[in-house]
């Protein structure tokens, strides 16, 4: 009885070894993109074998001949290649589709069989909402973006100036279509700081490279701080040693050196004591006697010396 079971363990074990050694199937997981290739390698172990079946699914699709080579086949979608190296064969699923999803088996028949998992997944379409935009600085400034047709749900990213923003900054939406496929929505709002690219991505595992929509966001100055800024050149004018400040009270314009006020002579305008002011007497009224054709003398010019006004003539140096 003994003997019995010590056999009986043997057998079990020689089939453990010999079936680990009968076949390899490379990858066990593969993920492609709609449309893609799927390659499986089937490499068994030795020479001993008659037939190799490939199955989707549980479904026969292609069948393979040690001595003749791949047989013909009814699905025009699949082929085999035999590898250079080694006893090897690589099943090509051409253009892979959604129903592909599934189990991928290599049967060699009476033998053994092994099974790898084939994932396929669908890339869509990503656009940021809208065209380029134009905001004042310190205003909250808001975008939405829209991934449609993606298989499984794609993962969005938001990207300002290359930089990517945390996902707790933007909100997420998710809608299932009827073929199954998803729309995602997301919106991001940021507080216009300075000039940048926004950026939003779309992507899936078996997309090396994201879809990526972009927009340009330009960051004017706020009115108030143009204000502020033409206060301050102005402040910063009027204290320049070039220019003559203001008294205070008094509104711009230029100084008329010229006027004489009767009253005390104001302060702000004292300043120059350069000037040359002279002051000269001249008659209120003129009066000319008209030269005569047959008259040698002339009237006598009449001059009033009782009214004479002030001129004064500035000279300045």
């Amino acid at each position: 009885m003994n003997m019995d079971i010590f056999f009986l363990l043997v057998q079990v074990l020689l089939y453990w070894i010999q079936g680990g050694a009968h076949l390899k199937l490379s990858p066990e997981k593969l993920t492609v993109l709609r449309g893609e290739e799927a390659r499986f390698t089937c490499s068994p172990s030795n020479t001993g074998w008659a037939v190799m079946v490939w199955q989707l699914n549980g479904i026969p699709v292609l069948v393979i001949s040690e001595e003749d080579g791949v047989l013909p086949s009814v699905n025009p979608n699949v082929t085999a290649e035999k590898n250079s190296k080694g006893n090897s064969w690589v099943f090509v699923l051409k253009h892979t589709e959604r129903h592909n999803l599934g189990l991928v088996t290599c049967d060699l028949q009476s033998i053994d069989r092994k099974t790898s998992s084939l994932f396929v997944q669908e890339k869509g379409s990503v656009k940021v909402v809208g065209s380029d935009m134009l905001a004042f600085k310190g205003r909250l400034v808001l975008f939405e973006c829209h991934a449609a047709g993606w298989y499984p749900e794609p993962i969005i990213q938001w990207q300002v100036n290359d930089r990517k923003i945390s996902q707790a900054e933007y909100n997420i939406s998710i809608e299932d279509s009827s073929k199954s496929l998803f729309t995602v929505s997301s919106n991001l709002s940021i507080t216009a700081a300075q000039s940048s690219s926004v950026d939003c991505l779309a992507s899936v595992s078996a997309l090396l490279t994201p879809q990526k929509s972009s927009v340009r966001l330009t960051v004017e100055p706020s009115p108030q701080d143009e204000i502020r800024d033409i206060q301050m050149g102005i402040s910063g004018f009027g204290q320049s040693g070039n220019e003559r400040s203001s008294a205070p009270g008094e509104t711009g314009g230029t100084v008329n050196l010229g006027f004489f006020n009767e009253g005390p002579p104001d302060e702000v305008y004292s300043e120059p004591k350069t000037d040359i002011i002279s002051i000269s007497k001249v008659p209120d009224v003129v009066t000319f006697s008209t030269l005569s054709l047959h008259s040698e003398s002339l009237d006598k010019v009449c001059l009033s010396e009782n009214s004479y006004k002030n001129i004064r003539t500035v000279t300045t140096v």
